[in-house]
């Protein structure tokens, strides 16, 4: 959203059931969803493009968590577990 605007500046499309939780990598340059689809979808911006959807969970995922220097991405999902993903650099 455009602050203080409040104008929806871009609608990033492609899971199929609802989007629960998102995380920011650290230079702002990409965006990580998890939804209901048991899915984790990786967006590239500012163009919004989906770059990869990490499958593994056998359940919704609920959150996600960065580590601090972006190469690490943690997902928590209903299925009891958690995932531990390597990113590029």
């Amino acid at each position: 959203w455009g602050l203080p605007s409040g104008e929806c500046l871009q609608t990033l499309s492609g899971h199929s059931y609802y989007v629960f939780t998102l995380a920011l990598a650290p230079d702002g340059r990409t965006l990580y969803s998890g939804s209901k689809d048991n899915t984790i979808k990786v967006w590239g911006l500012p163009s919004g493009e989906c770059l990869q959807t990490l499958s593994g969970h056998s359940y919704y995922v609920f959150t996600l968590a960065l580590a601090p220097d972006g190469r690490t991405l943690y997902s928590g999902s209903k299925d009891n577990t958690i995932k531990v993903w390597g990113l590029p650099s």
